[in-house]
């Protein structure tokens, strides 16, 4: 590729090149690598930033670029809040009560 976008973190790029070749999944053509900028860019539009992004799919060897998640701290994998929320589903759960008491 001949044109390096000012944007990109090189070692970060770098690392995700290796890390391509590593798991025998390298990026083969300018093709390939023209469309992984891209994506990358959209991405960085969207509020991600370049170096996250790339050293998140590094990290986890992923094969694409993914916008950067955001750690959920206190809760395990797969639990997930009640449409209601923390506050409307104490709620619920005290009407419940209420009904069953009644």
């Amino acid at each position: 590729m001949s044109v390096f976008p000012d944007w990109l973190p090189k070692d970060a790029w770098e690392g995700f090149i290796e890390m391509r070749k590593a798991i025998k999944k390298p990026l083969k053509t300018d093709r390939a690598i023209t469309l992984n900028i891209n994506t990358l860019d959209r991405l960085r539009k969207e509020g991600n930033d370049p170096e996250e992004v790339l050293n998140q799919s590094v990290a986890n060897s992923w094969l694409g670029l993914f916008p950067v998640r955001v750690e959920r701290r206190g809760q395990p994998k797969g639990v997930q809040l009640s449409p209601l929320g923390k506050t409307g589903q104490a709620t619920a759960n005290n009407l419940q009560d209420w009904l069953e008491e009644s």
